[in-house]
């Protein structure tokens, strides 16, 4: 089944998954501007290739977050904790 799977996906789908963070950028940034440049599509509404790569770094920062071993993972820590000027 994974070999059919694989021939119905896109070119575009193909790309999504194996582009690394820096060509997802650069590939949302030019459709961007092509998008821009013909006027927004005419209502504004972004295109369902920018929706699926937005949707695609966003699903691989918060995995990268969620992974950090440096990141507080105390559920009531506040960053703004950190930040106070009037330490107790």
């Amino acid at each position: 089944m994974g070999f059919f799977s694989n021939l119905l996906k896109s070119s575009f789908e193909t790309w999504l998954e194996n582009a690394s963070d820096e060509e997802l950028s650069d590939g949302y940034e030019e459709r961007r501007q092509k998008w821009a440049a013909s006027g927004y599509g005419g209502n504004g509404e972004k295109t369902s290739e920018m929706k699926r790569i937005d949707s695609e770094m966003s699903r691989r920062s918060a995995e990268k977050w969620e992974n950090n071993p440096n990141r507080n993972k105390d559920p009531n820590y506040r960053w703004t904790d950190a930040n106070r000027w009037d330490k107790d």
